[in-house]
């Protein structure tokens, strides 16, 4: 069940309350009105043999449409890993979908009448473009929803994000200025709220940018404990493993922020940093297909020239010449001052040389220091 709309969607009324409806046919509208919510999630579960299908569905109930509905077929082995396996699946997909109807719900809503949760709302329906001016408007509104609601720690967390997209995108002219704005929003992400994945997630981040690399990953489990659930921390982890030189363990922890979310805003991301492990693992192949993903969502139009950077390098590296000249000048659109070095400055890894493969590829057709 889901919050009020003035109020963080991750309040849920508590089952002895919800399970009152069990077996009874149900008006939306009335359950939404009783329970004080304004998001219903509700399903039921099958059997056939040794297989069963789950099935949910979340309804947004002062409309009565359909946000989100999906089917889950699977084995009935071990009924205990089962229940943990559907309750990350359902609860990260849920999380997902009432984001986005947040966020379209505030993109909608005259900005004089925005409250603080609807104003963070929005402002992540602009760090979400990935564009530099979406970017810089994003951090406005995170700001503004700051100044209406002191104690709304996710909006903190969030502009630190969107400082931490400064310099990994590009967009930063300079990207130390980003890193420290992004640590100063995110260490105020805590102080209302230790709790919050969101801020753990937010300064680990920064310490990725910082080189500061135990640090960052001792900062994406906790926000992963606090919310095993949460992809985007997934996200991050199989970005910093990758710069450890772990890249099996960054291909599987970034392939399980994919199931987790596969419809995650950061879904290119993910995809580019996957194409990015295989790279560094000479699997040039593997390389070129998770980048070719990656530069096909929308969201890569505007988000900066990583993508296009690891499918050149990947290309270059297959002979793939014109190809590859191709999209490292798609990258120079992105940020038409890149070089070499601005790279290693944002990509920080463990020792020296450890982006060698990704930046032989690029320095063959062209980039320079």
């Amino acid at each position: 069940m889901g919050g009020h709309n003035c109020t963080p969607f991750h309040i849920v009324i508590a089952r002895n309350s919800s399970f009152t409806y069990k077996g009874r046919a149900i008006d939306v509208a009335r359950v939404s009105e009783e329970l004080g919510v304004q998001y219903l999630l509700e399903g039921s579960v099958r059997k056939s043999g040794s297989r069963i299908r789950i099935t949910a569905q979340l309804i947004d109930g002062t409309t009565g449409n359909h946000v989100w509905a999906e089917r889950y077929d699977r084995e009935l082995d071990d009924i205990f890993d089962l229940q943990d396996e559907m309750s990350q699946t359902i609860v990260g997909a849920v999380e997902l979908e009432l984001g986005a109807a947040e966020r379209a719900r505030a993109a909608r809503t005259p900005p004089g009448s925005l409250d603080a949760w609807e104003t963070f709302q929005r402002g992540l329906w602009r760090m979400w473009r990935f564009t530099a001016e979406d970017n810089q408007e994003a951090q406005r509104l995170m700001r503004r929803a700051q100044e209406l609601d002191p104690g709304l720690a996710t909006a903190y967390a969030r502009e630190s994000y969107s400082h931490f997209l400064d310099a990994i995108l590009g967009y930063a002219k300079a990207p130390e200025e980003s890193v420290a704005l992004a640590m100063a929003a995110a260490q105020k992400a805590l102080t209302p709220d230790e709790g919050d994945p969101v801020a753990h997630f937010a300064i680990g981040r920064v310490q990725m940018l910082r080189g500061e690399h135990d640090a960052l990953i001792a900062e994406l489990e906790k926000a992963l404990h606090l919310d095993p659930s949460f992809a985007q921390a997934c996200h991050g982890l199989g970005m910093v493993l990758s710069l450890t030189g772990r890249l099996d363990e960054a291909a599987e922890e970034l392939e399980k922020c994919i199931r987790l979310s596969p419809r995650d805003p950061l879904r290119f991301a993910t995809e580019t940093i996957r194409a990015f492990t295989a790279l560094q693992n000479h699997e040039f192949e593997t390389a070129v297909e998770w980048a070719q993903k990656a530069v096909l969502h929308p969201a890569a139009v505007g988000g900066g020239y990583f993508p296009y950077a690891v499918l050149a390098s990947a290309l270059s590296h297959l002979d793939r010449l014109e190809e590859a000249q191709s999209e490292i000048a798609a990258a120079r659109t992105q940020k038409p001052d890149l070089t070499l070095s601005y790279i290693i400055k944002t990509q920080p890894t463990t020792k020296r040389g450890d982006l060698k493969t990704y930046l032989d590829g690029l320095r063959r057709i062209g980039l320079g220091d």
